[in-house]
């Protein structure tokens, strides 16, 4: 906000809010919250945290309305790590925990447990036949793409090709969407190319582990609406809410992944769709949970700390 921007907003110059601030500080001689004068907590004063005021000064306490002027209080920052990243080789190994294995395909001879029952037998050969052990695992990656997203685009695309490049399910099919899903689902979201959601239904079985990445941080029309989405083409009756329930209901190993950082994840978006959808963080960690909790199965707790 520029100094104009915040005198138009608050009606005093940012020396003003200063002096204010330093005439508060020589009289308060106890805790205030809710109110709109003293430096304290919520309420709508200028000073303090946690408060309703557009523009001040914050003491204490986590900046959450991303709108302070200035920061009083002793500030402890760090250098970045060099020695953490979140790359595609980590995203496989966290995604690798979905392998669950199980005999298919044609009969092939298995030369050790021939070996060990002809010795058994005293020399008669005892040939001995297994199937080939194979992923079963079918998994459906959704995922948000543009607007809010393009912050995070690195990062999805990091998940993105380690899901494919795994190359060890029994099916992978990724899909695209924008904000929320809507009657259409994107196969390739930059050429425009769709199929109608409802062939979601038709095509994957309901063992299939669903993943849904995206900050779900929108407009509430465009969640709860019929017709929220923004694309002029999609005239469907049905909200995105309504898709997400109905996705929830078909697999129940369903999760999401938002890669906003979770002290935002009280928006009333995020928090609706987290009450439909177990919702995880796009982090190692919470990849880590987020996979144990699919590994579980569909009646499995979401993981401590985590919405859903």
């Amino acid at each position: 906000m520029s100094p104009e921007a915040f005198e138009r907003l608050t009606g005093m110059s940012l020396d003003e809010l200063r002096e204010r601030f330093d005439a508060l500080l020589r009289t308060q001689d106890e805790r205030h919250d809710e109110g709109g004068k003293w430096i304290g907590t919520g309420g709508t004063s200028p000073f303090g945290h946690s408060g309703r005021s557009r523009g001040g000064i914050r003491v204490g306490g986590p900046g959450s309305g991303r709108s302070a002027m200035q920061v009083a209080g002793e500030r402890r920052f760090r250098n970045y790590r060099t020695d953490v990243t979140i790359d595609v080789r980590q995203f496989k190994v966290a995604l690798r925990a979905l392998r669950h294995l199980g005999k298919e395909g044609p009969e092939e001879l298995h030369l050790d447990s021939t070996i060990d029952a002809t010795s058994k037998s005293g020399g008669d050969i005892e040939l001995r036949f297994e199937r080939e052990r194979r992923n079963t695992v079918r998994m459906a990656l959704l995922m948000d793409a543009g607007g809010s997203m393009d912050p995070y685009a690195r990062l999805v695309d990091r998940l993105f090709s380690a899901a494919s490049e795994l190359g060890h399910w029994r099916s992978f099919d990724p899909y695209f969407f924008h904000n929320c899903v809507y009657s259409r689902l994107y196969t390739n979201i930059q050429r425009l190319s769709s199929i109608p959601t409802e062939e979601l239904f038709r095509k994957h079985p309901a063992d299939t582990k669903f993943v849904l990445v995206g900050d779900a941080c929108m407009a509430p029309w465009e969640l709860s609406a019929a017709g929220g989405s923004l694309a002029l083409w999609d005239r469907n009756t049905i909200t995105g809410l309504e898709w997400l329930t109905r996705i929830r209901r078909t697999w129940k190993d369903c999760i999401w992944l938002n890669p906003e950082p979770e002290r935002y994840w009280r928006h009333p978006t995020i928090a609706a769709v987290a009450r439909v959808i177990p919702m995880f963080p796009l982090t190692l960690d919470g990849l880590k949970d987020a996979t144990s909790h699919l590994r579980k199965g569909a009646n499995a707790p979401s993981a401590g700390g985590k919405l859903g």
